[in-house]
């Protein structure tokens, strides 16, 4: 795991409020699985759970500055900026509900979903720290590029984007503990996949079994970024999670690319895609 200083490791913010010593980064794609992971991590007592995806409390709302930080995300050595990295523990503090520390006095990690291009962020975030450890969360280059040409983005567009945060991943996948997991083998036998999970982390399951869900428009019904935003939030028991989630939402995807443009992403892709063993078909 990475080691953060003593003196930004202390476990009161500015604001008061407090955190555990250690943070989970979940690093991952948006619309790729990353909302079920996420809750499935924070549903663990050991585990809080803050309200908003890990850039979305440090940066606001504020679209142009989300996207600022983004491009600069990778340039700059955040890790060497005190005042930026005790920002973002303490927007991170802020954005745990009293609820969780209430249920959760004992928790021991903080899992933040760190999504995208903010993955160039994971060395800052870490020293706020004693410890952090990455997750990394990989899909197939077709189904998840399927799915951002969905949400607006340009073919070409969803290539770059695929290739670039796959590289990010990468990158975090090769530090010391990282874990790596695949969106195919969620939906392929999701309780296994969620005791696998608990067991390689170390974190206890909800002492009711259960594990928190949102159920979201997927598919063709899910056709704006908007829509992840939405949906019902559920506490389901975990050999209930194969009912909320379909085996075939991947080959589905797939389905709705014509032949040419699965070659057009597979070529454009392929390199990075290997990175984590993904191969033309493996979906």
């Amino acid at each position: 795991m990475q080691t953060a200083d003593r003196i930004g490791a202390s476990p009161l913010t500015r604001s008061g409020k407090a955190l555990p010593p250690n943070a989970l980064l979940l690093n991952c794609f948006g619309r790729g699985g990353s909302s079920i992971v996420w809750n499935i991590i924070g549903s663990s007592p050991d585990v809080l759970m803050p309200k908003y995806e890990w850039h979305v409390g440090v940066f606001g709302r504020f679209y142009k500055l989300r996207k600022a930080a983004c491009r600069i995300g990778g340039a700059v050595n955040w890790a060497s900026v005190p005042v930026f990295w005790r920002h973002m523990r303490a927007a991170t503090a802020d954005t745990v509900l009293p609820g969780e520390r209430n249920e959760k006095p004992q928790a021991r990690y903080v899992v933040l979903k760190v999504m995208d291009y903010y993955i160039a962020f994971d060395d800052a975030i870490a020293r706020g720290f004693m410890e952090a450890r990455n997750l990394v969360l990989t899909r197939h280059p077709l189904p998840m590029c399927e799915g951002l040409i969905r949400s607006g983005l340009s073919e070409a567009s969803a290539i770059k984007w695929y290739n670039d945060v796959t590289s990010l991943m990468f990158k975090a996948s090769r530090k010391r503990d990282a874990l790596s997991l695949r969106f195919e083998n969620l939906i392929q036998s999701p309780d296994a996949f969620v005791r696998s999970l608990y067991d390689a982390l170390g974190i206890a399951a909800a002492e009711d079994g259960k594990i928190r869900f949102k159920v979201k428009s997927f598919g063709t019904a899910r056709k704006a970024n908007t829509d992840a935003a939405t949906g019902e939030k559920l506490r389901i028991k975990l050999d209930e999670a194969s009912d909320h989630i379909a085996p075939d939402v991947n080959t589905r995807a797939v389905a709705r690319l014509d032949r040419s443009a699965r070659q057009r992403i597979w070529e454009g892709t392929r390199a990075t895609a290997e990175l984590f063993d993904y191969g033309g078909d493996n979906f």
